[in-house]
């Protein structure tokens, strides 16, 4: 460039034609913009700019026309190099500051805004700013800040005679969210502004003064747009809240007729159906919905697939859960679909289902099939399956398990009496070897079971379930061998034989009944119940005594036949024998019959010398025509007995969980709310009184240390310790004032009778004391600000030099900067109580729906199956 051009460059700056220029330019550009060719107008500008980077007029049209078309993140680099170039441009602050706030960047956009409040002076651009900053703050979740901006760009558009439409919306929809009770008139006056969208009804409806008001409001929406989706749906929904069903049910199903591919009517039609108790219909319309690429929450599918008892579709929905969903929830759901159920998984689906047939549909999940009515070894299987799959019956599970071993296996008789009567003898007399251990001491006396084996091994098997194997051979060293420890850790030893009679018969030889340990005898009571017969063995000379009196009676009320043998008669003569059996039979009267006179040493004796003994053939005849002949019937009672008492036991086990006073919880929570109300009332009276009483008392102090002014336009003087003091003056006044605010607030929740731990509403007190500590803790920062920050630095710099120095003239001094707890700690304080009272109750509902689900779980669970299980064994019985 020559030096004329840089001279004519600078002449025309300096004359101004170079800016006239260049806003000729810009005025064409936009001149071109409002002709419809916007493009044209871009490409204009962004040439101008970059012939003119020093001027920020056509950066700031630029960037105005991007924001016009919407393209927001385009728009902020021309704006920003307009407010480099000319920071005081109002324009342009506000233009950048509103594509900020559509971009979503809310502190950059709250500075450019504040900016253009500060160098705005026209009413139109402080309207926009003030719109701007107020959708900004409600954003950011700052509502009364965003009520205060958007009411005032209202009133600036008001009195300009502006269109305030789109800004009483948008105040309404703050308003509503602070609760306000003008919310809906502000969202009405949007609704009924030409060209306003027909669902601002809906909104204005939802907050609406009362139920009349809201329907008229909706209905009207619908008088100007009768086919708006939005509006019928609210419609139905309002009808779903007021309770009219009948009224929503027909509305919400023309609405999808006449909109099929609206999720919006489908969704109506989900609630209706849902609230009517059609579940099927509903989980159809939630089908619709999710077809349409609107899939309700999964909670909202799970339970409508609940109510409707459609286990397909929980199936379903198991596959392809909805994302976002509560991984708790579709891993309970996962679990229910593929049968695997716990009991937290039933809870969080039984918190979904919507009725009480949907609540007990999900406690049937993993409840056992029906017991096999009519079978016996059926019956047996499943109680033991039943006990084992269920952790509460786990100990009945070893009984169970062994009666259903027994069922299949030969008679088993157990062989019973007192010590040293000759039982092990007798059993091998039976036998016709030695396979019982005799001479084995009373303190280490074992059960054991003898049975039919390919192989002589015997198998030691003891109380916590483990077994060990050892050689039949090595069974009497073993039992001989053992110490007090080792026997007491034994239950039972398990002899299998190669021997021809154990076959039809498995003999069970007891220790003595009134000579063992204690657990020994417990298993061996455990055995004459679990037995199918038992042979009582007397000792000739001692026998029918009141022990074994009472121990008959046991076997007498366990269903037992018991056949009496009259052992060692050998050592008697034969007139001394019947007197023998008759004072037996005597004695014990239809405890034992018959009474088999025998000696098993003349018995096992003659076997050896393969001769037959008379006594052996009389007892062998008893037990096969008591015991033998009616073996079948004798294992089916036994195992009748064995469920019969493994139902007794369950029942008695399986306690029904523990429930919950739902109504004295509630009753406690809303007494506690009540309280804790009251206090906060009179604390917000007193709190003030008490704080402007110390500012009262510290007034006095400082008439004491203030130095007065010496002479007449002089000044009052005080030191800077003095000022110290005062600020702990004023500050322990609060602390004093808040500490008793605090203890009437804490001893609200409780009162004199009333458990402060009572678990029911402990959480409520506990959240209640929170909030109200955290409050008061919270309001002790901002009043010590304030006196340390504020009031007692503006008290000696500007209000101390030419005060009067009375009492009164102070305190009034003091007392204008105290700290109001109205704003800062009692209207928050107030809303966290709530909160936390909401959020009792909340939890309160739940661990009584909770509550209510575990009795379901237990009684589809335990309960039913045992009932079902009792009515199958009593028609065997019967």
């Amino acid at each position: 460039m020559g030096l004329l051009e840089r001279l004519a460059g600078t002449f025309d700056e300096l004359t101004g034609d170079r800016r006239a220029g260049i806003e000729a330019e810009v005025a064409e550009a936009r001149a071109l913009a409002e002709a419809g060719d916007p493009a044209a107008a871009e490409a204009a500008l962004d040439e101008l700019t970059r012939r003119s980077p020093d001027a920020a007029p056509p950066f700031r049209a630029l960037g105005e026309l991007m924001v016009g078309r919407g393209a927001f993140e385009a728009a902020i680099a021309p704006l920003g190099r307009a407010v480099d170039l000319d920071g005081g441009n109002a324009a342009a602050w506000c233009a950048l500051g509103e594509a900020l706030a559509h971009l979503g960047r809310a502190e950059p956009a709250r500075d450019a805004l504040r900016r253009t409040l500060a160098l705005a002076i026209e009413p139109e651009l402080r309207g926009r700013a003030h719109a701007a900053l107020g959708q900004v703050m409600a954003e950011g979740g700052r509502l009364a800040q965003a009520a205060r901006e958007l009411r005032k760009a209202i009133d600036i558009a008001g009195a300009r005679g502006g269109d305030d439409r789109l800004l009483a919306r948008d105040y309404g929809r703050v308003l509503a969210r602070l609760g306000a009770a003008d919310a809906s008139e502000w969202l009405t006056r949007a609704a009924r502004a030409e060209g306003a969208a027909p669902e601002l009804f809906a909104e204005a409806a939802a907050g609406a003064r009362d139920d009349i008001r809201a329907e008229a409001l909706l209905r009207e929406g619908l008088a100007g747009a009768p086919g708006d989706v939005a509006l019928r749906a609210a419609l139905v929904r309002f009808f779903l809240r007021t309770g009219r069903v009948h009224d929503a049910l027909p509305l919400a199903e023309s609405t999808c007729a006449e909109a099929p591919e609206d999720a919006r009517a489908w969704a109506a039609l989900r609630q209706a159906s849902g609230r009517a108790g059609h579940w099927a219909r509903a989980l159809e319309a939630a089908a619709r919905e999710t077809a349409l690429g609107a899939p309700p929450a999964l909670d909202a599918r799970i339970a409508l697939a609940l109510g409707a008892r459609d286990r397909a579709a929980l199936v379903e929905l198991a596959r392809a859960p909805v994302e976002g969903s509560d991984p708790r929830i579709a891993a309970a759901l996962a679990a229910f679909a593929e049968g695997r159920t716990a009991e937290d998984d039933l809870l969080r689906l039984g918190r979904l289902a919507p009725d009480e047939e949907a609540r007990r549909f999900v406690a049937r999940a993993g409840a056992p099939p029906a017991p096999p009515a009519g079978q016996l070894a059926g019956l047996l299987a499943w109680a033991h399956d039943f006990a084992n799959g269920t952790p509460v019956l786990a100990g009945s599970a070893p009984a169970a398990g062994r009666a259903t071993e027994a069922f299949d296996r030969p008679l088993l008789i157990a062989v019973m009496g007192e010590f040293n009567v000759g039982k092990s003898s007798f059993v091998n007399a039976l036998c016709g070897e030695e396979v019982a251990p005799t001479g084995v001491t009373p303190t280490t006396a074992t059960i054991n079971v003898l049975r039919y084996g390919d192989r002589p091994e015997a198998r030691v098997i003891h109380h916590d379930g483990t077994a060990r194997t050892i050689a039949a051979a090595d069974v009497a060293a073993f039992l001989t061998g053992l110490r007090d420890a080792d026997a007491a850790e034994v239950r039972a030893v398990e002899i299998f034989l190669p021997v021809e009679t154990l076959r039809r018969v498995e003999i069970v030889d007891t220790p003595g009944l009134n000579s063992i340990r204690p657990e020994h005898e417990r298993v061996a009571r455990d055995f004459l119940r679990d037995a199918d017969a038992i042979v009582w063995v007397f000792a000739a000379g001692q026998a029918a005594k009141a022990t074994e009196r009472e121990a008959l009676g046991l076997a007498r009320a366990a269903g037992k036949r018991v056949v009496g043998v009259l052992n060692k008669i050998d050592r008697a003569d034969a007139k001394e024998v019947k007197v023998l059996v008759r004072h037996v039979e005597t004695t014990l009267g239809d405890l034992v019959e018959p009474v088999v006179p025998f000696s098993s040493t003349r018995a096992l004796a003659a076997r050896r010398a393969g001769k037959s003994d008379p006594g052996l053939e009389t007892l062998t005849a008893v037990l096969d025509r008591r015991f033998l002949a009616d073996a079948r019937t004798l294992k089916r009672a036994t195992a009748v007995a064995a469920l019969t008492r493994f139902v007794e036991v369950a029942r008695a086990t399986a306690a029904p969980p523990p429930s919950i006073d739902h109504a004295a919880a509630r009753a406690a929570l809303a007494g506690l709310a009540v309280r804790a109300g009251s206090a906060l009332d009179a604390e917000r009276i007193a709190l003030p009184a008490r704080i402007e009483e110390g500012y009262r008392l510290a007034a006095l102090e400082v008439r004491e240390f203030v130095q007065p002014r010496s002479w007449l336009f002089g000044e009052h003087r005080a030191t800077p310790a003095d000022e110290e003091f005062l600020t702990e003056l004023l500050e322990d006044a609060v602390t004093r004032a808040t500490d008793r605010t605090r203890a009437a607030l804490i001893g609200s929740l409780a009162t004199e009778g009333d458990d402060p731990s009572a678990p029911s509403i402990a959480p409520a007190r506990a959240a209640a004391a929170q909030a109200i500590e955290t409050a008061l803790d919270r309001f002790e920062a901002y009043a010590h600000g304030l006196v340390e920050g504020g009031a007692v630095p503006d008290f000696f710099r500007h209000q101390l030099p030419r005060l009067r120095l009375e009492i009164a003239a102070i305190r009034d001094v003091l007392v204008r900067r105290a700290p109001a707890p109205e704003e800062p700690l009692f209207a928050g304080l107030r809303r966290d109580l709530d909160a936390a009272v909401r959020a009792a109750r909340a939890d309160l509902d739940a661990a009584a729906g909770d509550a209510q689900m575990r009795a379901l779980i237990h009684d589809e669970r335990i309960v039913r199956p045992l009932d079902a299980l009792a009515a199958a064994v009593a028609d065997l019985a019967a």
